[in-house]
């Protein structure tokens, strides 16, 4: 007698949506190529509206408004198409935190890194370098994807934009979960072109700022810093990490750079913040933080990024206040900067 088939327990839709994931970044990513969110930031348009307007003679540009509809970014009313809130925010060419940049760089220099994942994992070995590599010095492994985009005007720029639309909100929430009138001299380590210290400083105007980086964003960071309106409380000091001395401050700052790097690198930049912090100052390092019980997705796929991307990888909030015992740092405290993602401010006290 034959067995009735048996119906599966449940649907295959989250399998589905997983494989399909892409669709959603292409749609995205095309939506800002098409220049689709900035011509919907002059006003709400018709299919036929923005087929003239951008010129597109597709008959899928009807579906193609609908699922961005669906996504949540674009809204419909009648036959007319407007940018979400969301959307106008961090779409919009030319806005504060246009994100378009940070989705280029994900798309054309972070994506192509995972195809190597299940290599790197079959062999334990760190990725090839993504671009041409040039002679690092021993104790900086990968430094090659810096340097090579720091190399390049076009790709510098780039990466800076991509950086300040990650850093942000992070910078301000940095402004105001912490308490900064007790400091005055603020050195950000890896600041780039100095969009957290910028926004810090336009907090706390009783602050001043050096950003200690790789030599060839200083001109970038004079024009942030203009930008931003704290040009005269701003200062850049280019240099290496582990070949140069840092600055010296009340307060040194690392922000989403210790992932980079392995444990025995990040105790040695945190041994040298140690040195030039003043007596009575704080070591500050926040970063999108593994949680305790590995449970947040976000953490453990940056994690898996840094280690494709540059050889590095994540870490959990109670190894970095380890790592600062270690190094002489006192009264560690932990703090959540955003509970829903695991961004994080570990501070680390250095004896008066």
């Amino acid at each position: 007698m034959t067995s009735p088939v048996q119906a599966p327990p449940f649907a295959p839709a989250k399998v589905y949506a997983l494989s399909t994931a892409f669709w959603q970044t292409k749609l995205i990513m095309t939506a800002g190529e098409l220049e689709i969110f900035a011509r919907l930031a002059e006003g709400p348009a018709t299919v036929e509206g923005l087929a003239e307007k951008l010129s597109l003679h597709s008959p899928v540009l009807h579906d193609f408004l609908d699922a961005l509809v669906a996504l949540g970014l674009l809204e419909r009313e009648g036959d007319r198409y407007a940018n979400s809130p969301e959307a106008d925010y961090y779409l919009v060419p030319g806005k504060r935190y246009y994100m378009g940049h940070y989705l280029t760089f994900v798309d054309k220099f972070m994506r192509p890194t995972w195809d190597g994942l299940g290599e790197v994992l079959r062999t334990g070995k760190p990725p090839e370098p993504q671009a041409p590599p040039q002679e690092a010095a021993p104790g900086k492994e990968g430094s090659e994807f810096f340097e090579h985009t720091y190399a390049n005007v076009d790709l510098q720029r780039m990466f800076m934009e991509a950086q300040d639309s990650l850093s942000s909100e992070v910078a301000w929430e940095l402004s105001r979960r912490i308490d900064w009138s007790g400091w005055t001299r603020l050195v950000d380590l890896g600041g780039a072109r100095g969009n957290t210290a910028g926004i810090l400083l336009q907090a706390h105007p009783h602050l001043t700022a050096t950003v200690f980086d790789m030599p060839p964003i200083e001109p970038l960071f004079h024009e942030h810093m203009q930008r931003l309106g704290v040009q005269d409380r701003a200062s850049y000091q280019g240099g290496d990490w582990f070949e140069n001395p840092l600055p010296e401050g009340d307060v040194l700052l690392c922000g989403h750079a210790l992932h980079n790097w392995t444990a025995e690198q990040r105790k040695t930049v945190i041994g040298k913040a140690y040195e030039a912090v003043r007596p009575g100052g704080v070591f500050m390092v926040h970063d999108l933080m593994i949680d305790e019980d590995r449970s947040r997705l976000n953490p453990l796929m940056l994690s898996l990024a840094m280690t494709l991307s540059v050889g590095g990888s994540g870490y959990k909030a109670g190894e970095c206040a380890g790592w600062m015992g270690e190094a002489g740092f006192t009264g560690v405290e932990t703090v959540p900067l955003q509970d829903y993602d695991g961004h994080t401010v570990v501070i680390g006290h250095k004896p008066g």
